[in-house]
């Protein structure tokens, strides 16, 4: 019979220790579980910052490309009006203006004075 209490005092004896060493033990995961968590989460808002980041460059680098290509557009389209200021601006394109539109023609030999 004693064998039986003192296993009935090992018993409880653990269940008491159980029962004062729970909260303990409790206290120590939730530590470890908030560990975790904020490793987990500083871990996440890098890999976020770092993938923003990456779309960002992507992104401005087709943005570039656009621009880019919208430069040679406009530079083309520049060449084309200084071609046609240059032949708007033409003398011979002028003076045959003045002869159809305006009905002007040259100078007759008295009406030229010549000035030193």
């Amino acid at each position: 019979m004693r064998s039986y209490d003192i296993a009935a005092l090992t018993s409880v004896g653990r269940e008491r220790a159980g029962s004062l060493l729970k909260p303990r033990v409790d206290q120590i995961r939730r530590f470890d579980l908030l560990q975790t968590l904020l490793l987990g989460g500083v871990v996440l808002i890098v890999v976020l910052f770092y993938v923003w980041q990456h779309v960002q460059v992507i992104r401005l680098g087709y943005q570039v490309e656009s621009l880019m290509g919208e430069r040679a557009g406009l530079l083309q389209q520049q060449k084309e009006l200084r071609v046609e200021v240059a032949q708007l601006k033409s003398l011979r394109r002028v003076e045959e203006m003045a002869r159809r539109q305006l009905g002007l023609t040259g100078p007759k030999p008295g009406q030229v004075i010549t000035l030193e």
